[in-house]
């Protein structure tokens, strides 16, 4: 297999969203020793970081043929990769916090407190989906790449063929009707 070589960023990401998994080895090669560095600044945790930057390319790879112009790739990357560490230690608080009300009800054997707290959560679930069937189609589709798939609003916009300033508005709407209905008074 002959290697490819690319004369520069903008016909690397041409040719990854052809599909071609040689411009993602190129990203690859000539960022990661970057990108790790600002990972494990941003984490201080060298699994996390590793963990992070494998998903940066599975998500490049996985959505190239959504990705816009990409003028700077490193700016580009980083911010796919701080994207990314950011759900990850937001998903490690919720788990952290649900473990240590499971702790709590367990050292104080007050199993009501818990019951009472899986009560709240299920109404508020049920609250959240009436409001989100409340929204108009494309509101959904918004909060649900998002939100759910943690995209960026310009990886929505190419996903949905919008611009950029479109996706916002939407995206600001679907958040007041949400909180509108979900706080209501």
């Amino acid at each position: 297999m002959t290697e490819i070589i690319f004369h520069n960023d903008a016909a690397c990401w041409k040719e990854l969203k052809k599909g071609n998994p040689e411009a993602l080895g190129h990203l690859y090669d000539t960022y990661i020793d970057r990108l790790f560095s600002t990972a494990f600044k941003m984490t201080d945790n060298r699994e996390l970081a590793k963990d992070a930057l494998q998903e940066v390319f599975v998500e490049i790879w996985h959505y190239r043929n959504s990705i816009g112009d990409v003028n700077y790739s490193f700016s580009y990357l980083a911010k796919v990769l701080k994207s990314i560490i950011l759900k990850k230690i937001k998903s490690k608080i919720v788990i952290n916090a649900l473990a240590d009300n499971d702790l709590q009800a367990d050292d104080n054997g007050n199993i009501e407190d818990a019951l009472v707290l899986s009560d709240m959560v299920r109404e508020q679930t049920t609250m959240l989906n009436n409001a989100l069937s409340n929204l108009t189609t494309r509101q959904k589709q918004v909060v649900k790449l998002r939100f759910f798939e943690g995209l960026t609003y310009e990886q929505i916009a190419a996903k949905l063929c919008m611009n950029y300033q479109s996706v916002n508005n939407l995206a600001f709407r679907a958040m007041l009707n949400l909180r509108k209905q979900m706080n209501p008074g």
